[in-house]
Parts: C-alpha cells; sequence; structure tokens
C-alpha cells in the first residue's frame, strides 16, 4: 500500500473499480500526515499553496516533489484544496488564510 499527499486528484489516476471518500478534520489530517509514511507528489511550482496548507495545519508538507501517480488496490492519497484565496497574491498573509476554506479528502482505492 503506498500512500500519497496532493492538492488535486486527476481522473487519470484513478484505477477502475471503487473507491472511498472521506472529507477528514485537521485534526484527522495532522494525525495522518504525522503517523503515515508518505510520499508528497504536490506540484512544488505550488510553493504558495504548500505554505498556506503548512501555516494551516502546522505540519510542513512544502517539500513536494511533483510526479504523477496512479493509484493501485489499497493505495490512499490525502488531496488539500484551498478557496477563497486571491489568486493574484503570491505569499498568502495570516488573514487571507484564515479566510479561506481548507478541505481535506482522503481517498481510498478498494
Amino acid at each position: 500500500m503506498n500512500r500519497f499527499f496532493n492538492t488535486t486528484l486527476g481522473i487519470s489516476m484513478l484505477p477502475d473499480g471503487q473507491f472511498k471518500l472521506k472529507t477528514l478534520t485537521i485534526k484527522e489530517v495532522k494525525n495522518w500526515l504525522q503517523n503515515n509514511n508518505f510520499q508528497n507528489v504536490a506540484n512544488p511550482n505550488h510553493a504558495n499553496s504548500l505554505d498556506a496548507i503548512s501555516r494551516k495545519i502546522s505540519v510542513d508538507v512544502r517539500n513536494a516533489e511533483g510526479r504523477r501517480v496512479s493509484l493501485s488496490v489499497g493505495d490512499e492519497c490525502l488531496v488539500a484544496q484551498i478557496s477563497g484565496i486571491p489568486r493574484e497574491t503570491r505569499e498568502f498573509t495570516d488573514k487571507e488564510i484564515k479566510a479561506a476554506t481548507f478541505t481535506f479528502r482522503l481517498v481510498k482505492i478498494l
């Protein structure tokens, strides 16, 4: 079983079959990141988003390696999504991060 962290989930990542999707709380996200050996495959060019996520959850996810993955049975991918932060801003302020919506979903391939 492989575990991945990403900021996107593309249909090309998913195999034919079933998967389970669960929205996690910040506490569950911290626990998952701290207690699992995972590969950070998020795009490193999205450094500002990774910085905002790291600041929001108090776990550093800025060390992204940015590669394509194809999930297999048993694999998990924790996907972080941010909405409500101005796109034109390159470095997010604490106020912008506080006002933004962070959603974390765990995808498990069954």
